[in-house]
C-alpha cells in the first residue's frame, strides 16, 4: 500500500472510529428520552430462593427493566420473593445480605454493584465461590489469593471488544503471556510454563501430540464462569505445570427460562470494507420441571486482517498455524439435565466445533516484519478444525459419604494444518511423493486426530467426626488416548500412539481455626505408552526453485514404555482480618513431553529410529508460592511471589528443531490492585514478572536463560480505569504494556503498547456495545509471536466492534 492509500485509509479509519462513537451516544440518547415506566407498579411475584443472577434476570424481565450488573454474582444465592410487590422492594428483597446494592439510573433500566466498592459499608462481603477445578469443591477464601475466578458478568465486559476467550483471562490474571493473535496456543504459557484447559473439569489438552488449537476454538458464548488456578497442579492429570484453566459452562435452572440473540460485526480501520467481521450468536437456558437445559449456537465470518503499519496481516504468519482471517466458524453446544431427586441429577452434554480458514497468499518471510506475499497465491488445502465432544454425568449427595461426580467424557477432534512454504532456515524439509523422492506431496500438510475417552470421579466426604469442619477429597481417573499425525493424503509423519492413563488422589482440607485454613493432598498417576511401528516419510527441499531429494524413508521401530509420578500439595491460609489474608503453598505439577514431535523427527542428527533409545521423561514441576490479599472498602489488591523448578524441562530448540530436557528455575512476581475513586469510577492495574535460567551442558549449573518461546516478557503491566458516565453509559478504557527481551543474543523481542478502549450502553430492551483494540492503530511487534518462530511477526492494528445483545 503506497503512502497515499495508507493516508486514505488511515483517516477513513478515523472518520468510522468518531461516526461509531457519535452514532452509539444518538441511539443512547433517543433510548432514555423514551424509557419507561412500570417499575413502581405492583405485581404478583413467586419466586425460589435460587441463583441470584438467574433471579435477578427474571425480575427485570416481568417489570420491563435492563439490569446493569457490575461486579461478579457467581456463586451467590438470591432470597424467595413472594407476594404482590413493586420493582423496588422486589429487588430489595432478593440483594439481602449478598453484599450487593442497587439504583435505578433511569425510569426503565436498574443497576446492581458491589456493596464494598460503593464505600456504603465498613466490612467487605465476600461471595463463597467455589473452585471445582481442584477436585475439592473449596471456597475461594480458603485458596491462595492469586486463585481467580472470572464471572460471567466481568466476561461480558469484555466482549465489547473481543470474543477471544484467551484475551478475556489474560485481562483479568496476571501471569498469562501476551496473545500471538493466531489459532495456536503455543505461547499461551503461564509463569513461563505449560497450562492445563479444562471444560467442565475435562481436560482438552492432548499432550502426546500437542495440537495447541484449544483456547482459541471455545466460544465465549456457552461460559458461565473460569476458574484460574496458578502453579503447577496434578489434580486433574499432566499438563498443569505453569496453571490450571477450568471453563465453566452454562447450566440452565428450572423456572426462568431465557433466549437472547448476541450479534456484532468487527472491522479494522485501515480497510473496513476487506475486514468486516460479523458473528451472530442464538442462546437459551432455562427448565421445566425436573429438565433443565442450555444451547448456543455462534456462526461467525472474517474477512482480511491489517497491522499497525496499514499492511494486510499474512494469514499463516506461524508457518502451518492459521489465524482467524479469512475464516468460517461455527459453534454448537448444548446441555441437559435431569434431577432425579433432592441432590441427584444425571446431565449430558456436547460441543461441536466447525472452523475453516481459506488462506489467499502464502506469507513472505524475508520482509520485517514478515507480510503478505502477494506473487504467491495459496495453492494447498485450507485449515480446518472439526472437534467434538461429548460429557454425560451423575451429580450425588450421599449425606455422609459425600457429594461429587462421574463424569464419562468423550473427546474427537481434528485439526489440519496450512501449507507452508520452503524456507531453508524456518521450513527446510517438505515431505515428498512416495515414488518420487524430489517432488512435493500435494497433501503433505499435517493432520493431528486424537481421540481421548475416560471416565472421572470426584467426591467430598465431611469428616467433622473427626474435627469440625473437615473434609476428604477422593476419586480418580480412567483415560485413553489414541493419538494419530499423518499428512491429509494419509501417509504416518509421527508414530501412531495409544496410552492408558490411571490415577487416583486425596485432599484432605480443614479450617483449624476460624483464622487458618490448612490443605494437602497427594495424587498418583500412571501411565502406559505404546508407540507403533511407521515408515517415516521422505523429506524433499528446493535450490533455486528445483526440487531435490532430501533425505529418504526411514523405519521407526516403536515400542512400550510407563510413566508415573506422585505429586504433594500443601498450602496454609491465614485470615489475619476480615480484610487481610495471606497463604503459603507448595504445589507439584508434571507434564508428559511431546513424544510425536520426537517420532516426527526420527533419524534426523541427533534423534533415534528406536523408540527404545529416545531418553523422554516426565517433567516434573514444583511450585513454592507466598501471596497476600487485602479487601478493603475503597482499596483492594494481591500480589504473590513465586519461584518453580524442575530436573527435566522442556525446551524446544528451533534452530536445529530438536526438543530437549535440562533442570531449570523460574522465579517471579504477581500484583493486582483496584481502587474506588467514587461510586461510579475505579481504577485498576495487573503487573506481573517472570524470568527463568536452565542448564544448557548438564552440568547441574543454571546457566543460560530460558529462550523466548517460553519467556517472550519479562514484564507485562496492564492499567485500567472504569467509569458509568452520562448515568448508564458504562465506558472502559485500557492499556498494555510488555518489556522487551535481549537474553538471547541476536534474537531481542521487542516491547509493545497498546491502549482499547470499551463502551456499553443500555438500548432498545437490550445492551449496545462498542470497542476498539489498539486506539492509537500503534504499530509494534507481538512478541509471543515473534519469539515462537525467531521472526519479527506485526501486532494486529486498529479495530471497531459494534455489538447488541437482547434477552426475551
Amino acid at each position: 500500500m503506497n503512502n497515499t492509500k495508507m493516508t486514505k485509509a488511515r483517516l477513513l479509519g478515523t472518520s468510522t472510529l468518531v461516526a461509531a462513537v457519535l452514532g452509539v451516544s444518538f441511539g443512547a440518547s433517543m433510548a432514555s428520552a423514551n424509557a419507561q415506566s412500570g417499575a413502581t407498579d405492583a405485581q404478583v411475584l413467586n419466586l425460589d430462593a435460587g441463583n441470584l443472577r438467574a433471579s435477578l434476570d427474571q425480575v427485570a424481565a416481568q417489570f420491563g427493566l435492563q439490569l446493569i450488573v457490575q461486579g461478579d454474582l457467581s456463586g451467590l444465592q438470591g432470597q424467595s420473593v413472594s407476594g404482590e410487590l413493586d420493582a423496588t422492594q422486589a429487588f430489595s428483597v432478593l440483594l439481602a445480605g449478598s453484599g450487593h446494592n442497587f439504583e435505578f439510573i433511569t425510569e426503565d433500566s436498574v443497576r446492581v454493584f458491589p456493596v464494598a466498592a460503593h464505600g456504603s459499608e465498613n466490612s467487605v462481603t465476600l461471595p463463597n465461590v467455589v473452585v471445582s477445578a481442584t477436585r475439592s469443591r473449596r471456597s475461594i477464601s480458603s485458596m491462595s489469593p492469586t486463585v481467580v475466578v472470572i464471572g460471567r458478568e466481568q466476561i461480558e465486559a469484555q466482549l465489547a471488544k473481543t470474543s477471544d476467550v484467551t484475551n478475556v483471562i489474560r485481562n483479568s490474571v496476571p501471569g498469562f503471556m501476551f496473545d500471538d493473535q493466531s489459532l495456536i496456543g503455543s505461547t499461551e504459557t503461564f509463569r513461563g510454563r505449560d497450562v492445563q484447559v479444562l471444560v467442565d473439569g475435562i481436560s482438552r489438552n492432548t499432550p502426546l501430540r500437542n495440537s495447541s488449537r484449544i483456547l482459541s476454538m471455545i466460544d465465549v458464548a456457552q461460559i458461565e464462569s473460569i476458574e484460574v488456578i496458578p502453579g503447577s497442579n496434578a489434580m486433574n492429570g499432566d499438563g498443569a505445570t505453569g496453571a490450571t484453566i477450568n471453563i465453566i459452562t452454562k447450566t440452565g435452572e428450572a423456572g426462568t427460562n431465557t433466549f437472547s440473540v448476541d450479534g456484532h460485526v468487527k472491522a479494522f480501520t485501515d480497510d473496513v470494507g476487506d475486514s468486516l467481521a460479523p458473528s451472530l450468536t442464538l442462546a437459551g437456558s432455562g427448565g421445566i420441571g425436573a429438565v433443565d437445559y442450555a444451547a448456543s449456537v455462534t456462526g461467525a465470518k472474517s474477512n482480511n486482517f491489517y497491522d499497525g503499519y496499514g499492511n494486510q496481516v499474512p494469514s499463516d504468519a506461524m508457518l502451518g498455524q492459521g489465524g482467524f482471517d479469512n475464516a468460517e466458524d461455527l459453534n454448537v453446544f448444548g446441555k441437559a439435565g435431569l434431577t432425579l431427586a433432592d441432590g441427584h441429577r444425571l446431565f449430558l452434554s456436547t460441543e461441536v466445533v466447525r472452523f475453516r480458514q481459506n488462506i489467499e497468499y502464502y506469507p513472505d518471510l524475508s520482509t520485517d516484519p514478515i507480510s503478505v506475499n502477494y506473487d504467491a497465491p495459496y495453492n494447498a488445502q485450507p485449515i480446518e478444525d472439526e472437534s467434538q465432544y461429548f460429557t454425560a454425568g451423575y451429580e450425588y449427595d450421599f449425606g455422609k459419604l459425600g457429594v461429587g461426580d462421574l463424569k464419562l467424557f468423550y473427546n474427537d477432534s481434528y485439526k489440519q494444518a496450512a501449507r507452508a512454504e520452503y524456507h531453508s532456515t524456518y521450513n527446510f524439509a517438505l515431505v515428498a511423493l512416495a515414488d518420487s523422492p524430489s517432488t512435493e506431496d500435494p497433501l503433505g500438510q499435517s493432520v493431528i486426530d486424537t481421540l481421548k475417552t475416560g471416565v472421572k470421579l470426584s467426591t467430598d466426604t465431611p469428616l467433622d467426626m473427626v474435627y469440625d469442619g473437615m473434609s476428604l477429597s477422593w476419586g480418580g481417573d480412567l483415560t485413553f488416548d489414541d493419538v494419530k499425525y499423518r499428512t491429509i493424503s494419509g501417509r504416518d509423519i509421527g508414530a501412531p500412539m495409544e496410552q492408558d492413563g490411571k490415577a487416583v488422589f486425596a485432599q484432605v482440607s480443614a479450617p483449624v481455626t476460624q483464622y487458618l485454613d490448612l490443605s494437602g493432598g497427594v495424587r498418583y498417576e500412571k501411565y502406559d505408552l505404546t508407540v507403533s511401528d511407521f515408515t517415516r516419510p521422505n523429506y524433499m527441499r528446493y535450490v533455486g526453485g528445483v526440487g531435490q531429494t532430501y533425505f529418504g524413508t526411514a523405519a521407526f521401530t516403536g515400542g512400550d514404555a510407563s510413566y508415573s509420578a506422585v505429586t504433594y500439595n500443601a498450602s496454609a491460609v491465614v485470615h489475619w482480618t476480615d480484610k487481610i489474608d495471606t497463604s503459603l503453598s507448595y504445589s507439584e505439577g508434571f507434564s508428559v513431553p511431546d513424544v510425536g514431535a520426537y517420532t516426527r523427527r526420527a533419524g534426523l542428527t541427533g534423534i533415534p529410529l528406536n523408540f527404545a533409545d529416545i531418553d523422554v521423561e516426565a517433567s516434573k514441576v514444583k511450585t513454592y508460592e507466598l501471596a497476600a490479599r487485602y479487601a478493603g472498602t475503597d482499596f483492594r489488591t494481591t500480589g504473590a511471589v513465586y519461584m518453580s523448578t524442575n530436573e527435566r524441562g522442556d525446551n524446544f530448540d528451533t534452530a536445529t528443531s530438536e526438543l530437549s530436557q535440562e533442570k531449570e528455575r523460574i522465579l517471579g512476581a504477581e500484583l493486582t490492585a483496584e481502587y474506588d475513586i467514587s461510586e461510579d469510577t475505579f481504577v485498576g492495574a495487573l503487573a506481573s514478572y517472570v524470568e527463568g535460567r536452565y542448564d544448557t551442558n548438564e552440568d547441574g549449573d543454571l546457566d543460560s536463560w530460558l529462550p523466548n518461546n517460553r519467556i517472550p516478557s519479562p514484564f507485562r503491566f496492564t492499567g485500567y480505569v472504569d467509569s458509568y458516565v452520562w448515568d448508564d453509559l458504562n465506558m472502559r478504557f485500557d492499556g498494555t504494556y510488555t518489556a522487551p527481551r535481549s537474553k538471547i543474543d541476536d534474537a531481542k523481542i521487542d516491547s509493545s503498547l497498546v491502549f482499547n478502549l470499551s463502551a456499553h450502553y443500555p438500548v432498545l430492551g437490550g445492551t449496545a456495545r462498542l470497542g476498539v483494540e489498539n486506539i492509537f492503530d500503534a504499530s509494534y511487534e507481538n512478541p509471543a509471536a515473534s519469539a515462537l518462530r525467531g521472526y519479527s511477526v506485526a501486532g494486529h492494528g486498529r479495530t471497531i466492534m459494534m455489538g447488541f445483545r437482547r434477552e426475551f
